[in-house]
């Protein structure tokens, strides 16, 4: 269900990459949409207002996700009537579900390569602090040991 291109998925350091350009772009849209974009200018970015036309053909629209029936109009809950109010609700709870089966997914199918990645490195590095440590304080400690022992044949 990975997505990602190969090349991606076989380089760590280049998804992370990724991943951390699209966080920081979304945490940009955020921004902006709240009016606290004055400190770092993401033009490229739309916010709710824009039409964005310029999207990927494998990407689905909100409305294919959701089911085909685009929201009301009046998008305004104050000016909604009942019916309207209650179809938008539907649909924000349509919408809050697949968002929350799609993080589920992905968590199932990434965070266990993750994971396993990031104990592998733990391993390999507490390995080499280990034999790093026993040289250290180890190796004096039974060369002493053997070196009285050898003394003590001498005589």
């Amino acid at each position: 269900m990975n997505e990602w291109p190969q090349a991606l998925r076989d380089d760590p350091a280049a998804e992370l990459e990724l991943a951390d350009n699209l966080i920081n772009k979304a945490d940009a849209l955020l921004r902006k949409h709240r009016g606290t974009e004055s400190l770092v200018q993401h033009d490229d970015l739309p916010i709710l207002t824009d039409v964005v036309t310029d999207f990927d053909d494998g990407i689905p629209l909100l409305e294919e996700a959701v089911g085909g029936n685009a929201l009301p109009a009046a998008a305004d809950p104050r000016q909604m009537q009942g019916q309207e109010r209650a179809r938008l609700v539907e649909h924000l709870v349509q919408i809050d579900t697949l968002i929350a089966r799609e993080v589920e997914t992905w968590l199932t199918n990434e965070l266990p390569q993750l994971l396993s990645r990031e104990l592998d490195t733990l391993s390999e590095r507490l390995r080499i602090e280990t034999i790093a440590h026993l040289r250290a304080t180890l190796l004096p400690t039974l060369s002493d040991h053997i070196a009285s022992r050898l003394d003590e044949l001498d005589n």
